[in-house]
């Protein structure tokens, strides 16, 4: 996401994804990180979303029942 937002010089969506690139690990380790979020900057870092049916054989289960 972030290389795609710098080819398309998006600066909002950089921030965005820098901010998010920063956060994404201490998030994951605490569980903070919401399951399924699609981690674009139009969406807020603690939504949790949905995951599509079609990707959820693909994931783990702990990753899927959260």
């Amino acid at each position: 996401m972030l290389r795609f937002a710098l080819r398309r010089h998006e600066w909002h969506e950089v921030a965005g994804q820098m901010l998010r690139t920063l956060l994404a690990a201490p998030g994951s380790w605490s569980g903070r990180y919401p399951v399924g979020n699609t981690g674009g900057s139009n969406v807020n870092a603690f939504t949790a979303m949905d995951i599509p049916d079609d990707l959820r054989p693909l994931l783990p289960t702990s990753v899927t029942t959260s």
